[in-house]
């Protein structure tokens, strides 16, 4: 088993490298700004924390469930806190991210998937809306005043 030093140092190391690596694609997408940051520095402390119950969660074998005896002596299985708490940052970690754009979830309405029939150096231009009878009448007579 790890001592608590060595978590944290095992911890502050793995929090660099997802700053590092959280910065590298908001650069490569184009979406860091300075006013990003604060959001930034929140989602690295969700991920510390999260990283720490990780950490302990694993020294202890992932155990799903512990025994609990309670006061008129039953003994029950319940979740493992460590397993609650992961799970708990986990959503939290996942929240912070879907807030700074990194999750596929924003995409969605922006990506062009498919290859478009548009050579370079051509320009797309609107299909000119069709005139029918109902639009004609009314054009017609809002001109008519």
């Amino acid at each position: 088993m790890a001592t608590k030093k060595e978590r944290q140092k095992v911890v502050a190391e793995k929090t660099e490298i997802e700053k590092q690596r959280i910065l590298k694609i908001m650069r490569d997408a184009e979406i860091y700004t300075l006013t990003l940051d604060p959001l930034i520095e929140s989602y690295l402390d969700i991920f510390e924390i999260y990283m720490t119950m990780l950490l302990q969660w694993k020294e202890k074998g992932y155990p799903a469930t512990q025994r609990h005896t309670n006061k008129a002596g039953a003994t029950n299985n319940s979740k493992h806190p460590l397993a609650q708490q992961v799970e708990t940052w986990a959503d939290k970690k996942t929240k912070a991210l879907d807030l700074l754009g990194l999750t596929n979830k924003t995409k969605t309405g922006r990506q062009v998937t498919g290859s478009s029939s548009v050579r370079k150096n051509e320009e797309l231009e609107k299909p000119k809306p069709v005139e029918d009878e109902l639009t004609a009448h009314r054009k017609k007579w809002r001109n008519a005043k």
